[in-house]
């Protein structure tokens, strides 16, 4: 009997843990994993950059169908763009927002109907290329004359950036084309 208490006391007091070699396979394990999951989580600048860039997109075509409304109740749908040609957004009988064929221009009418001014922000800066209206996010490089394009889905092109271009109607067939390019974002 002496000596099975004496087993079970040697039993209970054994120490127990991780040893070396355990410990050592669980960080290689870990830095595997944080180096494969590392790049997914780094680039979500990027991403967000990207995804703004879309939602500016969505905003001009949404707001370019609520002034094509306005536009086809004041009856100039159908007129080129001109000097006072245009619609009351605020209903304080001024034409603050100017229209060719029923739509917002690329200069002013397309920042006037969407109300927010870009390079105020500071996340964008604007400019009108090629007669396009460009909001390009911040740190992107806007595109070059004759570089305006949809993208491709591939960078390193001397087309690529991370903007969105509003090209207003040119005529009243013919609706404004809003182009996205999200390569380098």
């Amino acid at each position: 009997m002496q000596n099975r208490k004496q087993n079970m006391t040697i039993n209970t007091n054994k120490q127990k843990g991780f040893t070396l070699i355990e410990l050592i396979i669980v960080i290689v394990i870990l830095g595997i994993l944080a180096v494969t999951a590392a790049p997914k989580f780094l680039d979500l600048q990027g991403d967000a950059q990207g995804a703004t860039i879309e939602g500016v997109a969505g905003a001009m075509n949404g707001v370019t169908s609520i002034i094509y409304g306005k536009a086809i109740i004041s009856g100039v749908h159908k007129t080129a763009g001109a000097a006072g040609v245009g619609v009351d957004t605020n209903g304080d009988g001024t034409k603050n927002v100017l229209t060719a064929f029923g739509y917002p221009t690329a200069a002013a009418g397309i920042l006037a109907s969407l109300e927010i001014d870009v390079s105020a922000t500071g996340d964008f800066t604007a400019a009108v290329i090629d007669s396009q209206y460009v909001v390009s996010a911040k740190g992107s490089v806007a595109p070059a004359v004759g570089k305006i394009v949809a993208g491709n889905g591939t960078t390193g092109d001397d087309d690529d950036g991370c903007y969105v271009a509003y090209k207003e109607a040119a005529n009243a067939t013919t609706p404004p084309v809003v182009t996205i390019n999200t390569d380098e974002c």
